[in-house]
């Protein structure tokens, strides 16, 4: 049975917040709370969150979740500095064959979609969501692409990456659209 890591980013800072993105209020709890409520029922064997903007205020906050924590003091070089230290932390720890991609501000997003992604895991290099007719997250990739990735700077457009290299890239159609994610305080209302 291969080994899934699922890979939480928390490095856009997104833009109108009175205090800090993730630890806005949405729907009684905080982004980020919400969003590790949903991946503790994701079908992986461990999570690994990377933080970037206000690091310190969040992690003081996370301490009843069963996931590891990691800072990355370079988050404002672009998503590929936090990408790189998730994969960094999974390559150190036990052996993994794919990680799941996911993204803090984007709470909803359910444990079924998170299954029929891993599901089509096998003999690919990667498997990239299709909510309708547009790709989104979460992403699933294999050891294979870890490297390439580990190389990359500014921010990481892992979606144009796939497209660009289709090879080996499965894709995963669903009938409903993508969980929207949080990037304004505007997007918050009616969650």
């Amino acid at each position: 049975m291969p080994r899934i890591v699922a890979v939480v980013l928390a490095n856009d800072p997104g833009s109108g917040f009175a205090g800090s993105k993730y630890l806005s209020d949405v729907g009684g709890i905080t982004l980020i709370d919400r969003t590790l409520a949903d991946a503790s029922v994701w079908p992986v064997d461990e999570v690994v969150v990377v933080l970037g903007p206000d690091a310190e205020d969040i992690a003081s906050t996370l301490e009843s979740w069963d996931a590891t924590f990691v800072i990355d003091p370079e988050w404002k070089e672009g998503s590929a500095a936090s990408l790189r230290v998730g994969l960094d932390v999974v390559m150190r720890g036990p052996a993994t064959d794919f990680v799941l991609i996911a993204l803090a501000d984007q709470p909803g997003v359910p444990a079924s979609d998170v299954f029929a992604l891993l599901e089509a895991a096998e003999d690919v290099v990667a498997v990239v969501p299709k909510y309708r007719y547009r790709r989104g997250f979460p992403i699933v990739l294999a050891r294979e692409l870890w490297e390439h990735l580990l190389g990359s700077e500014g921010d990481a457009d892992l979606l144009g990456l796939l497209e660009s290299h289709p090879a080996g890239v499965a894709e995963i159609w669903f009938d409903h659209l993508e969980t929207p994610r949080i990037q304004r305080p505007e997007d918050i209302t009616g969650r």
